[in-house]
């Protein structure tokens, strides 16, 4: 790979691992971002010495590739394990259950799901043979059915109330548009309950800033577009032109469908990727609730279907590091997709005003108690994942010619968490430090 030039269009994980990887091969690599931060979706931010995560929240113990650049970094000590304790709402009332191995006694005995439908959940999502949960090409075999339909007739009431929630809350969809090969690949992240969380006392922005110190980033710098020509490919800034042997777009697939126009089939099938919105609201309260016998200590909280109005999930950064929170608690509220798309030209306040009603349900005295809110639009927050998108990269990983000049990389090439995004921008790094010197 001597006196080969990359460049990196996207500073979100995908584009700065790709670019770590290059530079460990000694390839003379650029990273353009088109925003003033690093990190895409993956930031922390402070306020009034409240830590609050915009995007991603939490490193579990099944991300090898996140926890691998963790410990090159040096940043193992700054990990910090979480709460094993979560919380799923039913008729109205959480229900707090303990990750590992005594989840399915306080599955039971809390009354979420019956005995025969949790042997039924056990049983259909334990005898598969994982595939690697930070490649989603891997999952094409799973991917013939929508999760509802693959549901239906295996897991009875587990559905509502197991599986629904973590799409909804986690993937930020519904299970009748989503593959059950996402599905189960979530679900495969819990290694059968025996994952941990893990999150870093700076906050998860932490990882990306770092990861961004070792190689170079430009800032403000927005790409126009990207062009394959005969000797290499160009990219297309205001005013510059630069020219490199390869390009790794490791942007959104809005972006990247935008960006590259020279994209065979399967790449303009990939960029055309639908994503699912979400606003996220940081509450800060001068309350807290972690001793209450239905919250506490509890990190993550899922509102399942009958249960939910406004917002699918929450997470409580005090029960993930108590260091994070002065006094009170922050509270994380993701609102579900189907309610964001509306609320995204409203103004922070008037968000805060519908949101609040809602959470109040679980939360009583949030409103009293609060004290900023910060609201943040993610029109695309996560990508879709309908059936026949695993089927989709596998083909892509199959069919790219070794002389191939643009890489796919990003959220849209993986699953829908940033450990899987690392993975597609190691993949595309990967298939150019193989290639022959031209």
């Amino acid at each position: 790979m001597a006196n080969q030039k990359v460049i990196v269009v996207g500073a979100g994980m995908a584009g700065l691992a790709a670019a770590y990887r290059l530079r460990q091969a000694g390839v003379d690599v650029t990273v353009l971002e088109s925003s003033d931060h690093v990190g895409g979706r993956l930031v922390t931010d402070s306020r009034d010495g409240y830590l609050i995560e915009r995007g991603a929240q939490l490193i579990t113990s099944t991300y090898r590739n996140a926890l691998g650049l963790v410990k090159e970094l040096g940043l193992e000590a700054e990990l910090r394990p979480t709460s094993p304790w979560m919380a799923i709402v039913k008729n109205g009332r959480p229900r707090r259950m303990p990750s590992g191995a005594m989840f399915p006694i306080y599955v039971l005995t809390t009354g979420l799901v019956s005995l025969p439908d949790l042997a039924r959940f056990i049983w259909h999502t334990t005898k598969l043979k994982w595939p690697p949960v930070d490649n989603y090409a891997a999952w094409a075999e799973y991917d013939d059915e929508d999760t509802a339909r693959w549901c239906a007739p295996r897991l009875g009431h587990a559905t509502d109330y197991l599986v629904e929630p973590l799409v909804a809350g986690g993937l930020l969809q519904t299970m009748e548009e989503t593959s059950r090969a996402a599905t189960l690949a979530t679900l495969a992240l819990t290694d059968n309950g025996r994952s941990k969380e893990m999150t870093l006392s700076r906050g998860m922005g932490s990882l990306p800033e770092t990861l961004a110190s070792k190689v170079t980033v430009k800032l403000e710098s927005p790409v126009q577009a990207v062009e394959v020509r005969d000797d290499g490919a160009v990219v297309q800034l205001s005013g510059e032109q630069l020219r490199a042997d390869h390009v790794v777009l490791a942007a959104t697939a809005p972006i990247a469908s935008r960006l590259y126009r020279g994209g065979d089939e399967i790449e303009r099938r990939l960029m055309a990727t639908e994503y699912a919105p979400t606003v996220k609201i940081g509450l800060a309260t001068s309350r807290h609730w972690r001793n209450e016998p239905a919250l506490k200590n509890v990190w993550g909280f899922m509102i399942p279907r009958p249960d939910r109005q406004l917002v699918a999930s929450a997470t409580l950064e005090s029960a993930k590091d108590i260091a994070r929170v002065p006094d009170g608690e922050m509270l994380n509220l993701f609102v579900k997709s189907e309610a964001a798309g509306a609320m995204m030209d409203l103004s922070d306040d008037e968000i805060v005003a519908k949101v609040l009603p809602d959470i109040e349900r679980f939360f009583p005295g949030a409103t009293a108690t609060k004290r900023f809110a910060q609201v943040v639009r993610w029109p695309h927050a996560l990508p879709k994942s309908p059936v026949g998108r695993s089927r989709d990269l596998a083909e892509y990983r199959k069919s790219r010619p070794p002389s191939r000049r643009v890489l796919l990389a990003g959220d849209y090439m993986g699953l829908l968490h940033f450990e899987s995004a690392i993975e597609t921008g190691i993949w595309a790094a990967d298939q150019i430090i193989q290639q022959p010197n031209p």
